[in-house]
């Protein structure tokens, strides 16, 4: 048996898996820099000054929390509502009323979202002996810039929109592992939530890599496999020799 020894923990390339497949936003592209840049343009509007960075970074945060919240609920409702209702909540929290036009901000700063600068090339890597795939929180229409942009072809593109569930929810995986053809067996999952990603793993039992790129505290009931603060050793940790 092949062990592969990460940061913190164990991973096991055995059996060997024939996709691997990644969290989208945080995980391969700036998520948190997008938000908090679509935030500050809104903020900025709204206050006719330059928004404080705390409070560029309390509305982004919040935006996100709440979003979580309604993926949780149902019944299931597009991203793009999702972000609406979201958005129109966090501001009127902050004793803002939200326009079309903070809306379209919003669309538009995520609607294609820079990769982390080590991403393209270790996916191209990994491309060499791996497919590659993404299961992502979001619709087809909004990724499919962010995918785009990050250059580095990849073979399946899963949307909550298709499984009609967001994650910690099963059946976004299940879904993703029937459009694949493979088991969850087959796939080693990389990724950057605690509760949308290795909630998950823990759950169905799926390899998995936790990415921390914020310097959080680990939920010690979601156990990774292996843990790395970015991308830039995960093909040196699948790809051995």
């Amino acid at each position: 048996m092949s062990i592969i020894m990460g940061e913190c923990c164990i991973l096991t390339l055995e059996p060997l898996p024939k996709v691997i497949t990644f969290d989208c936003y945080g995980t391969l592209v700036q998520w948190h820099h997008a938000m908090r840049q679509a935030a500050r343009v809104i903020l900025d509007r709204h206050m006719w000054a330059s928004a404080s960075h705390d409070r560029v970074v309390a509305l982004a945060d919040r935006v996100r929390s709440i979003a979580m919240e309604h993926q949780q609920q149902r019944p299931f409702r597009g991203y793009q509502t999702v972000l609406q209702s979201s958005l129109n909540r966090a501001l009127s929290e902050a004793g803002y009323v939200a326009s079309a036009e903070d809306f379209q901000t919003l669309l538009a700063t995520l609607g294609k979202i820079d990769p982390h600068p080590e991403v393209p090339d270790v996916l191209a890597r990994l491309r060499e002996r791996y497919r590659i795939a993404i299961i992502s929180n979001t619709g087809d229409d909004l990724i499919a810039g962010t995918v785009s942009a990050i250059g580095t072809p990849v073979d399946f593109v899963i949307t909550a929109e298709q499984a009609q569930a967001y994650k910690p929810d099963h059946q976004l995986f299940l879904h993703a592992y029937a459009t694949m053809g493979i088991s969850k067996d087959e796939t080693i999952h990389v990724g950057m939530g605690q509760f949308t990603d290795l909630k998950v793993c823990q759950e169905l039992g799926i390899r998995c890599v936790w990415i921390d790129r914020e310097d959080e505290s680990l939920d010690s009931a979601w156990q990774p496999d292996a843990v790395m603060k970015d991308l830039s050793g995960l093909s040196d940790l699948l790809l051995p020799g």
